[in-house]
């Protein structure tokens, strides 16, 4: 019997051309389904009742010592659903013989949650604390690495993920321009440029790299999950309350 998690690496992600950070993140759903079952989920398992029960057991289920947000296992339930939705339309079979039907399971309620963005005074103390930084990510100062990425991400409004898959070839140094490829994108559907400051730009012609090689590289180098942990602790230093790489996009958006 074919696992959810070989039907997800050898069809689903190739056919739906998912990106590296979004197959991780539905394999973490199905860890967490794995140990809510007590074993590799399989097609048997793509059962309504098995599902609510996963979602209401993932609600009450402390991770890492803290309960999740709804948001999560809304997230949880998204993908679960996903890989379900592709299963029924190739019209895959259970164990049994029998075809795999749509999930007819509720989906928990996502509460919509409050804005937050940093403020001004926020990012100029971010910025501050992270020219003070020590050691190197790769062959790059951390010191450059952390406050330039974190102007650029302000001036652009771009997401972190775009940021990430940044090369040096979309960099316009003399033009004092940043070129995001749509697939590096959110929906992989547009590219776009985005102008930055005179101040960023001499800041970037200080490092800069082969055209092939990425700006702000950390996947090369780190786990995406200590990405956060590092701006918790840039956070915690600067004396600002800790918010995600979104929150700089938001802010962008309110300035």
């Amino acid at each position: 019997m074919q696992t959810l998690r070989e039907l997800l690496q050898d069809r689903i992600a190739p056919s739906r051309q998912y990106s590296e950070r979004t197959v991780e993140l539905y394999t973490q759903t199905l860890d967490q389904l794995a140990k809510f079952l007590g074993h590799d989920p399989t097609l048997d398992d793509l059962d309504d009742v098995i599902a609510a029960k996963f979602c209401r057991w993932r609600l009450t289920t402390k991770f890492r010592g803290k309960v999740i947000t709804p948001a999560t296992v809304g997230k949880d339930s998204q993908q679960l659903k996903a890989i379900w939705n592709f299963a029924a339309k190739k019209r895959l079979k259970r164990s049994d013989g029998t075809d795999i039907e749509f999930p007819d399971y509720r989906t928990p309620t996502i509460p919509k949650p409050r804005p937050r963005a940093f403020n001004a005074d926020d990012l100029a103390k971010l910025v501050k604390a992270a020219r003070h930084r020590r050691g190197h990510i790769g062959r790059l100062p951390a010191a450059w690495y952390w406050s330039t990425k974190l102007m650029a991400q302000f001036q652009t409004g771009e997401r972190i993920g775009a940021i990430l898959e940044l090369r040096w070839g979309e960099v316009d140094i003399d033009r004092q321009t940043i070129t995001f490829l749509a697939h590096t994108r959110k929906g992989h559907s547009q590219t776009i440029t985005r102008p930055i400051t005179d101040r960023l730009a001499t800041l970037l012609a200080c490092e800069k790299g082969d055209d092939t090689e990425r700006v702000w590289p950390w996947l090369e180098h780190r786990s995406y999950a200590s990405l956060y942990g590092s701006l918790k602790v840039l956070c915690r230093t600067a004396g600002v309350p800790y918010k995600p790489f979104h929150s700089v996009r938001k802010a962008t958006a309110s300035y």
